[in-house]
């Protein structure tokens, strides 16, 4: 998979500082800033041509923690990717460096590096020259095969508008995988223009000959009337149906479901069940959570060693959630750390990855240690990655509530405790998309 990481050039935070001590605590807060950062999307032309460099930009930052001037310090080498990083840093907030106290104008430096990643494995010319002469005859399979490398920039230069032709003449056809395909492209407006309508007709078609992940994208319509009404009954059937077929991310999807609306505890068995099918298949998603149902005792009865296991299973695959949950049990002493700085260590992995729930909890472990100012930039980060918790302690700071204290401020905004974030399996996720 091509990707762009971003984090902070060593040894240059600013150019005035000598002292080691304070550019490690430099050093420290630009990469929890930049830990935070959305992603920028890699520039096609770069990525077809698979170009990579180094981008290492010099910006300064005003008193919100906004961008307030950057420009390019050291250049990869081509132009789309100095300004793709650009446009990327200026959407960036460094709540951390302003906790530095550092007077205006100062630079600091920060580096994308571009990694393409590995090229498509190259197709047979044979096979292309086949499956092209197939198509042109009216072959479906061939048709929306074609149109796959198409969408994907295989042996053709990238072109959705011919891909979703291809898709469109294989799904008149009866294809379901172009049917699938098509309603996908449909639901994006890529290559065509966006209907909604018609991408449902298409995930239709598709379902009812048995393909999964258009029976999943159904289900997704029905529930969140993207195409209409909503219908959870025919959401749930076409999610069951898709479970059922042995689709690892509906049947993670179904056991949240069946979670969400368990209305006792005897109730929540068969929903974890679902996680355990997904686990079986390796699936990191059915790992996590079937993790969190052992953790926390939901659909199956306490266990923190498994729990553990579950998770480490699924680390490097989970967007960084398998890291925080199990750093969370170590540093609770339920479960064993495999070396002696493993809880910071995940902590700051899971960060990497923008998991709102890794900053909260390295900001109360910055908390402990007496630097409340850090740990505020923190939680403010993960606040704004979605974290409940680290908005509620947000919230508490901005009123001056402190751990110590017995209550928040009158002034205080609710909510004023985690409490009331709860401590469940997790919501549906709300980044589940109908683009499969």
């Amino acid at each position: 998979m091509s990707v762009a990481i971003l984090f902070l050039a060593a040894a240059a935070a600013v150019a005035s500082v000598h002292d080691s001590a304070e550019q490690d605590r430099i050093r420290q807060a630009m990469k929890f800033d930049l830990y935070a950062c959305a992603r920028p999307a890699y520039p096609p032309a770069a990525l077809a041509q698979r170009a990579g460099g180094q981008s290492t930009l010099e910006i300064q930052v005003g008193a919100e923690g906004k961008v307030t001037d950057a420009r390019v310090a050291v250049s990869s080498g081509r132009a789309d990717l100095d300004a793709a990083a650009l446009a990327s840093i200026r959407t960036c907030s460094f709540h951390a460096v302003n906790t530095l106290g550092k007077p205006p104008g100062k630079r600091f430096a920060a580096q994308f590096i571009w990694k393409p990643g590995e090229p498509p494995r190259a197709l047979d010319p044979e096979l292309v020259m086949r499956t092209q002469r197939l198509a042109e005859e009216g072959d479906p399979v061939a048709q929306n095969t074609l149109g796959t490398w198409y969408e994907q920039g295989r042996s053709f230069e990238k072109d959705l508008a011919q891909a979703a032709a291809l898709y469109r003449l294989a799904a008149h056809g009866g294809n379901a995988y172009a049917q699938n395909n098509l309603g996908v492209l449909l639901n994006r407006g890529a290559g065509v223009a966006r209907d909604r309508r018609q991408a449902v007709f298409w995930y239709a078609k598709a379902a009812e000959q048995g393909h999964g992940w258009a029976q999943a994208n159904l289900s997704w319509a029905y529930q969140h009337g993207s195409a209409g009404e909503r219908d959870m009954k025919q959401a749930r059937e076409w999610l069951t149906r898709s479970a059922e077929g042995g689709l690892a991310a509906a049947q993670v999807r179904l056991g949240l479901l069946m979670l969400d609306r368990a209305a006792y505890a005897e109730a929540q068995a068969p929903g974890a069940q679902w996680f355990a099918r997904a686990a079986v298949a390796d699936d990191p998603a059915g790992l996590y959570y079937l993790g969190r149902s052992y953790e926390l005792g939901v659909g199956n009865e306490p266990d923190d060693v498994l729990a553990a296991v579950l998770y480490r299973r699924a680390l490097g695959r989970s967007g960084g959630r398998a890291e925080t949950a199990l750093a969370t049990l170590i540093e609770a002493g339920r479960a064993q750390a495999e070396a002696p700085d493993e809880v910071l260590i995940l902590y700051e992995t899971a960060m990497r990855s923008r998991d709102g729930g890794a900053f909260y909890r390295y900001g109360l472990v910055l908390e402990r240690r007496g630097d409340h100012a850090l740990a505020a930039a923190l939680f403010r980060h993960g606040r704004t990655l979605g974290d409940c918790r680290a908005a509620v302690r947000s919230i508490q700071i901005q009123a001056g509530w402190t751990p110590e204290a017995r209550s928040a401020s009158p002034r205080a905004v609710r909510p004023v405790s985690v409490k009331q974030c709860g401590d469940r399996i997790e919501p549906l996720p709300q980044s589940w998309r109908e683009l499969y």
